[in-house]
């Protein structure tokens, strides 16, 4: 069996695959940046075993690793509280690993997220964490 295309004529079909491939991921990309560029931001708690597991260090790990900016503290009653406001993304994916992963050695029972806002600025430079007494 042989193949009646040349190599010229392959690399001009591959050129074609490309660029349509790279035109249609130019508009997608374009469409996602504008709902990027929104700002959101929300209170949350969090309730398990989240003491002394280093919680609140690997909550800032992850907010650094997303840029998503705010605070959290340990709270009187054991649990976490803080603020995250970041892009829509990764907004999005700091509140799934609030709520599903955590520490590696913490226990997440519940997760609770105040009202959603959207900001025209951020509040915030950075992520960090407290240490004053949350009552």
């Amino acid at each position: 069996m042989e193949n009646n295309e040349t190599q010229t004529e392959r690399s001009r079909l591959q050129r074609d695959y490309i660029k349509r491939t790279s035109d249609s991921q130019k508009a997608l990309i374009t469409s996602q940046d504008s709902e990027d560029l929104t700002i959101k931001s929300c209170e949350f708690e969090i309730f398990g075993i989240v003491h002394d597991v280093s919680f609140r260090h690997y909550t800032l790990r992850r907010a650094q690793k997303l840029s998503v900016r705010g605070w959290c503290l340990y709270t009187q009653h054991q649990t976490i509280k803080g603020l995250i406001q970041g892009y829509t993304r990764s907004f999005e994916a700091m509140r799934i690993w609030l709520r599903y992963t955590g520490s590696p050695t913490s226990r997440i029972d519940k997760c609770v997220f105040g009202p959603t806002e959207e900001l025209k600025y951020f509040s915030y430079d950075a992520f960090t964490i407290l240490n004053i007494p949350y009552k």
